[in-house]
């Protein structure tokens, strides 16, 4: 996928009592009638491509999702034949918004002369609206990005260890899901672990055309070697064991698919389990490793040989990049991104270390079957399990 560049910046809502200079706290849902409103959004085709097609800019049949920031309340809406979407008594506040049209086979047609999947328009600019019920004016929220949607996405993250097992961390994996309904492979994808930019004295903002990664692995496999069916989860493990016999609070990893082996160093190999290729990991660290509390991983496709250098760490270039999440030990604290938000408008989290919780997408039912939810923010894409939940959801099971 490529990304739209959210400008996320959460302030506190503050609203005045007419009169008055009390204060009132935003955490209880206001109930006085003045402060919810009707608003409509127009959603306008920048890039050009409908106009050319039908005549016209209006983005019919667009998904708009607004979170309040304030009350976490949220609202699924569709923009119609005028490219309108109105929102009756929606209570004002800070927004987080994602903004997405699916492109047909034939659109992509007319636009490349190739019948293409996986393609949509997004906003790559705005990722928040304020919406105020004293200026319910309509709103225009341009689609200024025609972006290409991986059907391989990051689907649960667990990085934060089991509880009662003292400092045990080996249970950490990542798992992959093919949204898509045709079978995808894993051959030669990439997975790394993003740098704490700020270590290197820029931010992501200053380099924006790479994501800076220090732990650089990929699936095996010439082509078509391991596939990944519709529908199917696939976990990458540190080590594919039972860790239940070292921490009884853990989980069992044994029959997993693939395993993080790092063979320059004292770590644990399961001869049944596919290994990863290390690509780029100090030779210092004995095991694959994520952060347990705050960090971000990425999954790109994309020769290895081509990943640039930045002082001990490698480059790669934000247009080859399939998908990323980042999480937050203060999920409030999205000024402390460490992944571009092209990648990952939010951030998910709020775990501690040693509490046995994981990150996992979301699931919802799309023309009668499960998809992940994505809208390139994990702050509207991720919930937290108490438990995780290798090679299934949490609401399907095993």
């Amino acid at each position: 996928m490529f990304y739209r560049s959210l400008n996320i910046a959460f302030v506190l809502l503050i609203i005045y009592v007419s009169g008055c200079d009390t204060i009132i706290d935003t955490k209880e849902k206001p109930g006085n009638a003045d402060r919810s409103a009707e608003f409509k959004i127009h959603l306008i085709d920048q890039t050009g491509h409908l106009e050319k097609i039908y005549g016209h800019p209006n983005v019919t049949n667009a998904n708009v999702l607004l979170k309040s920031n304030t009350l976490g309340e949220e609202y699924n809406l569709v923009s119609d034949e005028n490219g309108l979407v109105s929102i009756n008594n929606i209570i004002s506040d800070l927004y987080l918004v994602s903004t997405t049209r699916s492109m047909t086979r034939d659109e992509m047609e007319h636009i490349t002369g190739h019948r293409l999947d996986f393609y949509r328009l997004v906003n790559s600019t705005i990722g928040t609206l304020e919406l105020n019920a004293g200026n319910n004016q309509i709103i225009e929220l341009p689609l200024d990005k025609l972006t290409f949607d991986s059907p391989i996405l990051i689907s649960e993250i667990y990085a934060c260890g089991p509880p009662d097992a003292g400092l045990y961390f080996h249970d950490k994996y990542i798992e992959v899901f093919n949204q898509s309904d045709s079978i995808a492979y894993l051959d030669g994808i990439i997975i790394a672990t993003v740098y704490v930019n700020s270590y290197l004295g820029i931010s992501y903002e200053e380099d924006p055309e790479y994501v800076h990664v220090r732990r650089v692995w990929m699936f095996p496999g010439s082509g078509e070697d391991y596939p990944i069916n519709p529908g199917e989860f696939k976990v990458c493990a540190a080590d594919a064991i039972d860790h239940r016999v070292n921490a009884p609070n853990s989980v069992d990893l044994s029959e997993v698919s693939f395993e993080f082996y790092k063979d320059d160093a004292p770590d644990i190999d399961n001869p049944d389990i596919t290994n990863m290729i290390k690509i780029h990991q100090r030779f210092s660290e004995v095991d694959w490793l994520i952060s347990g509390e705050h960090g971000a991983i990425v999954i790109a496709q994309m020769n290895p040989d081509s990943l640039g250098w930045y002082d001990e760490h490698r480059l790669i270039p934000i247009e080859f990049v399939l998908d990323g999440v980042e999480y937050l030990d203060d999920v409030s604290r999205l000024d402390e991104k460490i992944l571009t938000t092209q990648v990952d408008g939010g951030g998910t989290g709020g775990i501690q270390f040693y509490t046995g919780k994981s990150m996992e997408r979301k699931l919802i039912r799309e023309n009668g079957k499960y998809k992940l939810k994505d809208n390139n923010n994990s702050s509207l894409d991720f919930q937290i399990n108490n438990r995780p939940t290798p090679e299934y959801h949490k609401e399907i099971g095993p």
